[in-house]
């Protein structure tokens, strides 16, 4: 099942204000195996209008990676933002890239459960590394569930098939 990845196009987007660390992530992922499409988007109204505009085109799974530090300019916080991107997209991932100083411990761990969020990664020399297994962990996890569910349909049309025989055998 490895042309799953052929079939959804994974688009990663990747909202900071840090224009190393935003540098360093493109690095990786050009020279990574996968063939993510990775998107830099400076706030998260830009975020908001570049989704609805790609919105319409291929079967994608969208991946965000958001900065806690990144803030709209109604003062709408991230995790508004996450739940308005989740209700509207079907097959989208969040991982939250935090420093020490930005969440507090009760956000952090109110947070840490939610569905929303699928990892949360502190802001430091290994986040890039821990970014990329996130990915893969999320997609390889994403890959299962659309095995299973594509080994569930195979199965129940061969029922079909195998009762339909049994029938037509005894019919005639």
């Amino acid at each position: 099942m490895a042309f799953l990845h052929k079939i959804l196009k994974t688009s990663v987007y990747i909202v900071d204000d840090d224009a190393d660390f935003i540098r360093i992530l493109k690095q990786l992922f050009a020279r990574s195996i996968e063939n993510y499409k990775v998107l830099t988007v400076p706030s998260l109204e830009d975020l908001i209008s570049t989704v609805k505009a790609q919105s319409g085109s291929k079967i994608q799974r969208h991946v965000f990676i958001v900065s806690v530090s990144a803030q709209a300019s109604d003062n709408t916080s991230v995790f508004d933002t996450i739940e308005k991107l989740k209700s509207t997209l079907t097959n989208a991932h969040v991982i939250v890239m935090y420093s020490a100083e930005e969440l507090d411990h009760k956000e952090l761990e109110l947070y840490k459960g939610e569905i929303l969020i699928d990892d949360l990664i502190i802001k430091n020399n290994f986040a890039r590394l821990r970014i990329q297994n996130a990915i893969r962990r999320i997609l390889s996890r994403d890959d299962y569930n659309i095995r299973r569910k594509l080994m569930y349909w195979s199965a129940a049309i061969a029922s079909f098939f195998v009762l339909l025989t049994v029938v037509l055998f005894f019919v005639s």
